[in-house]
């Protein structure tokens, strides 16, 4: 997954992703699939909607549908994320109410049965079929159930905003907005918003701005655009913005 924001892909009906991660660094994002990540090496430090904790090995982080999240391996890492559409969840849905806790820790058993079976189907998934993949998603989920009923929980105001103040950069990032006139359209003083979108996302609304900026300005580029073109279709309103916020870019995916 890229450093990014809404990500399209993972809203097709019937989709499913299976991956096994090392080191992973993932920004703020959100999508209208579900998203499953357990730790099986090392330390993974995972925030959704604003909370935060820092899991190792069996720990699992549960994102519901458009819940903002995001993960950063605290030095060497493994985990197996999975992203699936609520075609995989139905099973689920129609056997219980509500839904999974967001953190759920390994506890004594250290979830070894669930990281033996992610092992075991991660080296044979290139291999399975269709039917053979959901199968496999749903042994997982009803394995997760057992230990961690999901139950109704409170929907929280708060992560729906920034969803939606995410939706609206990743829509309007080539105009002229501000952490001003994004906190006036969405109904909060400056400030407050601020708060809110760093706790969210860990990362300020300008630099996580130009990061989308400098993303879809590399797109453009790939597509044939010149840097100029790009850079100025993409928000930038000078080419000495649009490279200082290039290399902090850069800086980052090395860290």
């Amino acid at each position: 997954m890229e450093n990014g924001i809404y990500e399209p892909a993972a809203d097709s009906a019937g989709y499913i992703f299976f991956t096994k991660s090392f080191d992973n660094i993932t920004a703020a994002h959100f999508h209208s699939s579900c998203e499953v990540v357990v730790v099986a090496e090392g330390e993974l430090s995972v925030r959704g909607n604003g909370e935060e904790h820092l899991l190792s090995l069996g720990d699992v982080f549960f994102a519901e549908r458009y819940v903002t999240h995001l993960y950063r391996s605290v030095g060497h890492s493994v985990a197996y994320i999975w992203v699936l559409s609520d075609f995989y969840l139905s099973g689920l849905r129609s056997l219980y109410a509500g839904s999974f806790p967001m953190f759920m820790f390994a506890g004594e058993n250290g979830n070894a049965p669930l990281l033996a079976f992610l092992e075991r189907t991660f080296g044979e998934w290139k291999d399975y079929n269709a039917l053979m993949r959901r199968s496999a998603a749903e042994w997982m989920l009803g394995y997760l159930a057992g230990r961690y009923p999901p139950a109704q929980k409170a929907g929280k105001d708060e992560g729906r905003l920034i969803t939606g103040v995410l939706r609206y950069i990743d829509e309007n990032y080539g105009e002229n907005i501000t952490v001003a006139s994004v906190a006036k359209k969405f109904g909060y003083t400056p400030n407050y918003f601020s708060s809110l979108f760093h706790r969210y996302t860990a990362v300020n609304f300008r630099r996580y701005l130009n990061r989308i900026r400098i993303k879809k300005a590399e797109e453009l580029q790939k597509q044939g655009a010149g840097v100029i073109a790009a850079a100025q279709q993409c928000g930038f309103v000078s080419m000495n913005t649009y490279y200082r916020a290039l290399a902090e870019t850069e800086r980052e995916n090395k860290v």
